[in-house]
């Protein structure tokens, strides 16, 4: 079920003002405007002396949003070589003792622990899955070079484009249209929290992912569907998906939006 229209009812007056200053009547009108604005992001980008780096003009407003929830995560030290999670994750999140008992898991396998971390979050409106530790390794390796990238996800009415950031053993996405409304305040729909607890000693990494409850501008397939694309373009979808990766990172002048909407349709 999507729950677009009570975020959009929600934000109406928000939403409807920001559209007259785009020059549009309507929050459809602003969508569509939106989604033509991110196809031509490459074109604007080569013959816009101000549009550097598009990374660099996301990466501010994702992770300042879940900074405002504690403001510990300001003065956090992070060491980017600990494979532990609680060490590397801010205050406010859950850290996996909190979430589970840990006295019950240190004796099972790696096939068991997985299966009770997927069964204790099928009822709940998140998402969760166990990760390989190479599979993990890998997508830390690959992200620390490119932290930055969209994803188009499919919507009844067309695509809307998300951001993603990562963070240490987080990942952060928000909407585009979330980011052209609050700018510097856009806040994340959907964190990705790794777990990597039992790295070593289990070879696993456990992910849960969290939807914004206040917004619900996504629900839980559309989180898997993130999810999946991310795990796609940054560690098993091949060549041609890497390469889109490093260009929106690396050479946004050579990034294309329509390549990376083809890429996505195959999964």
């Amino acid at each position: 079920m999507s729950h677009v229209p009570d975020y959009e009812e929600k934000y109406r007056e928000k939403l409807l003002r920001r559209a007259r200053e785009e020059g549009v009547e309507t929050v459809g009108e602003l969508r569509q405007k939106i989604k033509k604005e991110a196809r031509s992001q490459q074109q604007q980008q080569q013959t816009d002396g101000s549009s550097n780096n598009l990374g660099a003009a996301t990466a501010e407003p994702l992770k300042k949003a879940p900074q405002t929830k504690n403001a510990d995560t300001d003065k956090r030290r992070l060491d980017r070589n600990s494979h532990q999670s609680a060490n590397n994750l801010p205050s406010s999140t859950k850290s996996l003792a909190q979430i589970m008992r840990m006295d019950l898991l240190e004796d099972k396998s790696a096939e068991d622990t997985g299966e009770i971390w997927t069964r204790y979050h099928a009822t709940k409106d998140m998402i969760s899955a166990s990760i390989p530790s190479l599979t993990y390794r890998e997508l830390l390796s690959v992200a620390k070079k490119n932290p930055l990238f969209v994803l188009p996800l499919p919507r009844s009415e067309g695509i809307e484009f998300f951001f993603l950031q990562f963070d240490h053993h987080q990942v952060y996405f928000t909407s585009l249209l979330e980011y052209k409304t609050n700018t510097m305040h856009a806040r994340p729909f959907l964190t990705l929290t790794h777990y990597t607890d039992f790295i070593d000693s289990k070879g696993l990494v456990l992910m849960r992912g969290e939807i914004d409850s206040e917004a619900r501008l996504i629900d839980t397939q559309n989180a898997q569907y993130l999810a999946l694309q991310m795990q796609q373009f940054y560690v098993t979808g091949g060549p041609a998906k890497r390469s889109l990766l490093e260009q929106f990172n690396q050479n946004p002048d050579l990034f294309d939006y329509n390549k990376l909407i083809e890429a996505a349709d195959k999964i």
